[in-house]
């Protein structure tokens, strides 16, 4: 029988990430064998909260989030970031590797609790559905993540290029003999969709209380994830379709924040924020409860010291006169400990100097973009199309006034502005480089070649795979 090692106390999943802050570090005496791990209700969810927890350190650590900003005109970093943005980082690059690691890591225990819940599971069968439904999002959100990452052509309607090794059961290690070579992009998001389907009606629509309800998987979680797979497969009927899903539970259970600081609170103290009903899901990382803990949220050494990232002074300027989310959402950070920058401005989405912000991972405002635009690219210019783009635009331009149908001479200008609101409301959340890649335009005006608009495989997986994965065509010597 096989082995499982239990990672944290036991725990409640009161707060998934406070209570599961430790590595794969206990002794063998600590470990349970997998029918004890998975037979039991409790024990599940501690295995299910380890893979939230996974799925934070991936969607967090190293270049993972950043990324999607810092190679945009969005910022200006430091020198130490250039290899990815100009495209030399090398295959054999720790980074790269890390960001590749941890995301499988995550996508092995969803695996494990998808598997082993059935093999072995003692408890009510609607709840072993729940936790399966759970792990499948879990693995879902990490692929597509992987996909805009290293998919070849993932992003650029390209379904024949190479995504990534597809992965569906509980990883053995290489010397069984268990290596399975890159899947098509059509291929992966043929399993990200049919995670985020298949298991809706196992997935309740609110949890026990509103903070598992916007931290844990949903039905609204689900269809919003769905929402944005489909618009990176410019899929946009089933784009829209899969908001509209979402949508319908407003105000009920998801409503816009009115206020901005409601939803990025300033947070000095580090002490725990409400995820506000305008939060999907988001990894909760102020509700950590012990202050000697080392878990945080990896990015307020980049940003809040401005150690890394600082705003680019041409888009700040692209926020028009009393637009709330430049007067609020960006400040000057930290001055002291890096004083080479002490003029630029940062985000004040992580104001907290020790990481624990909460962080965002799906909200509202995404969802009625990507329906807009969405509606814009499949029927053209109509008014709700343009009254999505005015709730988001409104909120934090409250006396610029509204746009009409009759602003907008054809579809395609109607997109550029959608896809300009999407660049302001999600400023450095990790969407911009991706939006330019499906939109056929370099992540950075710097002319990069189109083979380098994807990170490479990372050369460890290749060598130790002996060839089976192989590299993305743009790092090819």
């Amino acid at each position: 029988m096989k082995k499982i090692s239990m990672i944290g106390p036991p725990l409640l999943l009161l707060s998934l990430l406070a209570a599961c802050d430790k590595q794969l570090d206990l002794t063998p005496e600590d470990t349970l064998v997998d029918s004890q791990v998975f037979g039991s209700e409790l024990a599940t969810e501690q295995a299910l909260a380890d893979a939230y927890i996974n799925l934070f350190r991936a969607v967090t650590g190293n270049i993972a989030y950043v990324i999607g900003d810092f190679t945009t005109e969005n910022l200006q970093h430091s020198v130490f970031y250039d290899v990815y943005e100009d495209g030399s980082v090398v295959t054999a690059d720790d980074g790269v590797q890390s960001v590749w690691q941890n995301y499988y890591r995550a996508i092995n225990l969803a695996n494990n609790i998808i598997v082993k819940t059935q093999q072995y599971a003692q408890y009510a069968a609607a709840k072993q559905a729940q936790f399966i439904a759970e792990a499948r999002l879990i693995r879902a959100y990490a692929y597509l993540d992987l996909l805009k990452l290293f998919g070849d052509g993932a992003l650029m309607d390209r379904p024949d290029g190479l995504g990534v090794p597809l992965q569906l059961m509980p990883f053995e290690g290489y010397d069984t003999g268990d290596i399975i070579p890159r899947s098509t992009n059509a291929q992966v998001y043929a399993q990200i969709i049919a995670d985020l389907t298949e298991p809706m009606a196992d997935l309740p629509d609110r949890h026990s209380n509103d903070l598992h309800t916007r931290s844990r998987a949903t039905k609204g979680s689900a269809a919003a994830l769905r929402a944005r797979t489909w618009l990176y497969m410019h899929r946009f009927e089933d784009a829209a379709a899969a908001a509209a899903e979402v949508l319908q539970s407003r105000p009920a259970i998801y409503q816009l924040a009115t206020n901005l600081l409601d939803l990025f609170p300033p947070n000095s103290d580090g002490q725990a924020k409400t995820l506000v009903p305008e939060y999907l899901f988001a990894f909760p990382v102020s509700h950590i409860t012990s202050p000697s803990t080392s878990l945080n949220n990896n990015l307020s050494n980049g940003y809040f010291f401005k150690r890394s990232f600082w705003i680019s002074p041409a888009f700040i300027s692209m926020f028009g006169s009393g637009d709330l989310r430049a007067q609020q959402l960006i400040f000057k950070g930290d001055s002291i400990y890096n004083p080479d920058q002490f003029g630029e401005r940062t985000t004040f989405k992580f104001n907290n100097s020790n990481g624990r912000d909460n962080v965002s991972v799906i909200r509202l405002a995404e969802v009625i973009l990507t329906r807009a635009e969405a509606l814009a690219r499949t029927k053209g210019v109509t008014g709700e199309a343009v009254s999505l783009l005015n709730q988001v635009r409104s909120r934090s331009m409250k006396d610029a006034g509204t746009y009409s149908v009759d602003d907008f001479e054809n579809p395609t200008a109607l997109l550029a502005v959608i896809l300009e609101e999407r660049r302001k409301e999600l400023a450095f959340e990790g969407f911009y480089r991706y939006d330019r890649i499906r939109n056929g335009q370099f992540p950075r005006d710097n002319g990069l070649p189109e083979g380098k608009w994807v990170l490479p495989i990372p050369q460890r997986e290749i060598d130790i795979s002996n060839g089976v994965i192989v590299q993305n065509p743009g790092y090819l010597n």
